[in-house]
């Protein structure tokens, strides 16, 4: 003999929202590329200018302004934030967007900048000459301000070839 319980059940709610369009980002990843992305942004600006307007004299040579390493902390710490929601848009947003080639100058020219703020970024950290120091520094900053444009235009771009 079984025995069957009185099974009430809530009114089914589909697992997931309505899907997106393809390639289309979700609000969550972009709000995630969006914050980072205007953290670093913002702290790489607040760097330049307490590195090179805000020096302290000191007693043999001109010190660092006392914001600037909290300005760089607070950088790399957006800097992973970043990273892993770039990384999260690869699967879902970049391929698929390869294969429809759609905005594919604007999407490359993005996975460029990336990829180059990712390595100056890890060569101010890790490079030992002092030598090419300045270079790559001045790359990465070039290059970190001309982000945000790039962005913009890549979004734009993106909304209007939308189907």
């Amino acid at each position: 003999m079984s025995r069957h319980r009185a099974v009430h059940h809530a009114p089914k709610r589909p697992a997931h929202p309505a899907p997106r369009p393809p390639m289309q980002l979700s609000r969550r990843q972009r709000r995630w590329i969006y914050l980072t992305g205007a953290l670093l942004w913002v702290s790489g600006i607040a760097w330049l200018i307490s590195h090179y307007f805000l020096q302290v004299a000191g007693e043999f040579a001109d010190a660092p302004g006392p914001s600037e390493p909290w300005w760089l902390r607070l950088h790399g710490a957006a800097v992973l934030g970043f990273l892993m929601a770039f990384g999260a848009l690869l699967p879902q947003h970049v391929v698929p967007g390869w294969r429809q080639r759609r905005n594919r100058r604007s999407g490359v020219t993005m996975l460029s900048i990336v990829g180059v703020l990712a390595l100056t970024g890890y060569g101010l950290y890790y490079a030992g000459d002092e030598r090419i120091r300045p270079w790559i520094s001045a790359t990465h900053w070039l290059i970190g301000l001309a982000a945000s444009v790039a962005l913009a235009l890549h979004v734009i771009l993106g909304r209007r070839t939308r189907p």
